[in-house]
């Protein structure tokens, strides 16, 4: 739909701007082109500037490019404000906010998928399944560490071993 209402909205300049161009084209052109033909430097300078005068004023005060221009950069703006605010949520959080890094827990129940992974179901009622391949050996009762990661992941690391797997919270 965002890229409909842009290419509407292009369409819609280029017709403008054809449109009032097209009116002024001839006038421009056989108002620079007898200019150009002054071989004399500063009659042919004197002919620029008086020719600018009678036609630049008119071209400033037209009102359908200052709308467009305008329009534009609100368009413009409002892309740069959504680049800038792209996953800002987590700058805007103070550290109280944003909680622990880590936290402890006792698994309750677990059990293994057809692949090998595990979903592990902790005391105080959350879920979590492995996301990745890595082994680890998993039993009622362990005590675990959920760790935060980079770029929002999150690892469980078994109390007394040093291996890890990536998890998902899924409760």
């Amino acid at each position: 739909m965002r890229v409909n209402n842009i290419a509407l909205f292009s369409f819609f300049i280029g017709l403008v701007s054809v449109d009032a161009f097209a009116s002024l084209n001839s006038p421009l052109i056989d108002g620079l082109s007898s200019c150009m033909k002054v071989s004399n430097d500063d009659q042919r300078l004197v002919c620029f500037d008086q020719f600018a005068q009678k036609n630049i004023a008119p071209l400033s005060s037209t009102k359908v490019s200052n709308k467009a221009v305008s329009t534009m950069e609100q368009v413009k703006s409002e892309e740069t404000k959504k680049i800038d605010d792209f996953a800002k949520e987590d700058l805007k959080r103070t550290e109280e906010e944003k909680g622990p890094d880590s936290i402890a827990a006792t698994i309750s129940n677990v059990k293994q998928l057809l692949r090998g992974q595990w979903v592990v179901y902790l005391e105080n009622g959350q879920k979590w399944q492995q996301k990745d391949s890595g082994k680890i050996k998993l039993k009622v009762g362990d005590s675990i560490r959920l760790q935060k990661g980079s770029m929002g992941a999150v690892y469980l690391f078994k109390e007394g071993s040093h291996r890890n797997i990536r998890v998902k919270r899924l409760k």
